[in-house]
């Protein structure tokens, strides 16, 4: 195939930049909206006409971990370096595991319609019919997220450790699809955990009025930004506010945390 379509190329790699970067998503557990991931893909469609250059092999290598980077900023922003790295370093893996794969299949077996042009893929493909394939893989993931997902009583129950003021508190909390807690000033999520598991051990943060709605009812509640969240192992890079609930839970259950945090 000698002739290569701009808009094609663009198409091919705005859809394999999508499910890259929700690939990122879905293993760093991050929170993002759908339209930052379509303008991510976007962005790295554009990006892709690069290739068509017959540029040095260093430039080349230095657009595409800058492109990376550019990526993943349009899509998760900017929350810490820390975070920033980590993603930006687990898309480069990614794409580099799944460009090589392809490369493997291309040289393997030479398919009609696929070229390889500086790593970037082009598949002789018109746009509209990328478009549908786009449309019923992410039906499929929808269906099969909503089919699967499991509800039972271990997976409503997470172990969050909050860590402030150099103290590590390990408490359960049970996901509440129903709680709506916001910190007003940031619009950041709250998790609701009993005040009496601190006592004067965080007298000297900075607290913030939280008005709260869950299943089990509504009001305000007095909150703090903790240094660290870790839910089930994995770290919480999202801002985050912990919520502090005069009253008591039921039984082993120390705090309500709102589903939206866990990505799932």
């Amino acid at each position: 195939m000698k002739t290569v379509y701009v808009d094609v190329m663009i198409f091919t790699n705005i859809f394999e930049d999508f499910l890259l970067l929700y690939a990122v998503k879905y293993i760093l557990r991050l929170k993002t909206k759908y339209y930052k991931l379509v303008l991510g893909s976007l962005a790295g469609g554009i990006l892709s006409v690069l290739s068509l250059f017959n540029l040095n092999f260093f430039i080349s290598i230095l657009i595409k971990i800058i492109s990376a980077l550019l990526l993943v900023l349009i899509t998760f922003g900017f929350k810490s370096h820390k975070l920033l790295i980590k993603t930006w370093s687990t898309l480069i893996i990614i794409t580099f595991l799944v460009n090589g794969a392809i490369i493997c299949f291309y040289l393997a077996l030479k398919p009609n319609g696929m070229v390889i042009i500086n790593d970037s893929v082009y598949f002789d493909i018109s746009p509209l019919l990328l478009i549908i394939f786009t449309l019923i893989v992410y039906i499929i993931l929808f269906l099969f997220k909503k089919l699967f997902k499991n509800h039972s009583k271990d997976n409503l129950v997470k172990d969050v450790v909050i860590k402030c003021n150099n103290i590590s508190l390990t408490i359960k909390c049970k996901v509440d699809s129903g709680l709506n807690a916001k910190e007003p000033f940031s619009g950041s999520s709250v998790i609701v955990v009993e005040k009496c598991l601190f006592n004067d051990k965080i007298n000297d943060c900075k607290f913030r009025v939280i008005p709260f709605k869950s299943l089990g009812g509504n009001g305000i509640i007095y909150g703090f930004k903790p240094q660290e969240i870790i839910i089930n192992n994995k770290t919480i890079y999202e801002e985050v506010y912990i919520g502090l609930y005069e009253g008591k839970f039921n039984n082993e259950i120390k705090g309500l945390l709102p589903e939206c945090i866990l990505g799932e």
